[in-house]
């Protein structure tokens, strides 16, 4: 009787060992599947990697270092010229500075839209694929006084809710993860989202912005 209990201490040991070691693991934002077990070569079994920004597991290979993207980024948006863009080819429709945070969420600050207008907007990414993610980013516009034509002013005074923008983006950064390239599409609407006034079109860069 005591050895039998005795030969099971290694194997509660390791039990916990694992459970601990996969605690850790999952607090700081990934996690192995299988428990960290090294397997032989030709096991069937599919190395993947937790992401909170991901609904679950992603396979390895999607995973990369801190997050990928988060950080901040010097962003320029770039017109295509597609119909039904109304904004000719290669013309700079926006730029800024963005912020990508690890909790799935983000903020840009354009510098492209006078502050009364909304130059402060929001939205929510998720990883696709390896390197790639989509975004989905909402801006608030506003007509006023000092709003350009090629904004739909000038506007009234005080400012009018024009309606909000709804901004799609998807991106791939480069290995080093120093600079990102994709698509973008900006629906502009009507307050109650019932109109759609404008749809543009293009590509976006985005280059990492570091204390150096």
């Amino acid at each position: 009787m005591n050895r039998d209990r005795n030969s099971q201490l290694p194997l509660r040991k390791c039990a916990l060992a694992l459970g601990a070691g996969a605690l850790g693991a999952m607090i700081s934002g990934h996690a192995l599947a299988g428990c960290g077990v090294n397997y032989p070569l030709g096991s069937s079994l599919v190395p993947t990697a937790y992401s909170p920004n991901s609904e679950g597991f992603l396979r390895a290979e999607f995973s990369t270092p801190n997050d990928g993207i988060a950080g901040l980024w010097g962003v320029t948006f770039v017109s295509d010229g597609v119909a039904p863009n109304p904004v000719p080819a290669g013309v700079v429709t926006d730029f800024g500075t963005v912020q990508w945070h690890a909790d799935g969420t983000e903020i840009m600050v354009s510098g492209g839209r006078p502050p009364s207008t909304g130059d402060v907007c929001m939205g929510a990414w998720e990883q696709i694929g390896p390197f790639t993610y989509k975004l989905k980013h909402v801006a608030l516009a506003w007509v006023s006084t000092d709003t350009p034509p090629s904004m739909g002013g000038p506007g009234p005074s005080p400012a009018q809710f024009l309606g909000p923008a709804i901004i799609r983006e998807v991106v791939t950064l480069n290995h080093p993860r120093t600079s990102y390239t994709g698509s973008f599409t900006i629906d502009q609407y009507n307050p109650d989202q019932s109109v759609l006034l404008v749809h543009v079109s293009g590509t976006i860069t985005g280059t990492r912005l570091t204390p150096d």
